[in-house]
């Protein structure tokens, strides 16, 4: 009786492992090699221009004007309501713009321009941080606005700067607890908030070095009856710039 030899199994799958090994060496060699391009990029940037972030909707947009009429038919709790939400969202607004320099600051081994010189500066050239974006920095339903080269071009060269930092916001929202089905049965989402933000790093002639789209969820605090909704936006606001600080500083020289 003749008999037949049999390849043992693991070398028949040998091809494919060896193919996918290929592919993953490959592929870590291409993201070496984009982040490298960044580092070089970024290896001579000695002043960064921050620009403040802001919510990229219409909410606290000054070209959309909440309407007399509509304002005085809200029930007094609505009105009410949306007025603390228009604080809060200002509140975040100044919180971000105050901590993303602070954080680039500390973080990174750049001098970054001061605030007043970046009022000035914007102020002769009749910008606003809106207008470094297209479509005045509004979002297209959830994406955010690209950057727009020709002001971001104008503006650092008006204050001598090496690179530019862009920022802009999703407005906060939250989410109640709920139960859900799943595969494992039934199970609980305890109620959170949720912050989003898209960062653009570009150099001064407007070549973009890092764009970087973030989100993040944070547990909503609750003690008795009492939450602390915009404490924990604000949380999860300093979250995110702290998430883009991370990807950033793969990229920088290390701060002596």
């Amino acid at each position: 009786m003749r008999r037949t030899m049999r390849t043992p199994r693991l070398l028949c799958y040998l091809p494919s492992l060896l193919l996918c090994l290929m592919l993953l060496t490959a592929h870590g060699a291409q993201a070496d090699t984009a982040g490298d391009k960044k580092r070089a990029q970024l290896a001579n940037v000695k002043r960064i221009l921050v620009i403040p972030p802001f919510f990229g909707t219409d909410t606290l947009s000054k070209d959309h004007p909440q309407d007399e009429k509509t304002v005085s038919d809200t029930p007094p709790n609505a009105a009410q309501n949306k007025a603390k939400y228009l604080a809060d969202l200002r509140k975040l607004q100044t919180h971000a713009a105050e901590a993303l320099p602070q954080r680039v600051a500390d973080r990174t081994p750049y001098t970054v321009v001061p605030a007043a010189e970046v009022t000035q500066a914007m102020k002769d050239l009749k910008l606003t941080p809106e207008k470094l974006f297209q479509n005045n920095g509004r979002m297209q339903g959830t994406h955010f606005a690209l950057p727009d080269l020709d002001a971001v071009r104008q503006l650092a060269a008006r204050v001598h700067a090496d690179a530019v930092l862009l920022g802009t916001l999703d407005e906060p929202r939250r989410t109640n607890g709920h139960y859900y089905l799943d595969f494992g049965g039934v199970n609980y989402e305890s109620s959170h908030v949720r912050s989003k933000a898209g960062f653009f790093v570009l150099l001064a002639d407007g070549t973009e070095v890092l764009h970087d789209y973030l989100e993040v969820m944070h547990p909503l605090t609750r003690i008795g009856e009492r939450e602390y909704l915009l404490a924990d936006w604000t949380e999860s606001e300093d979250l995110l710039i702290e998430n883009f600080m991370d990807e950033l500083t793969r990229y920088t020289p290390k701060k002596s």
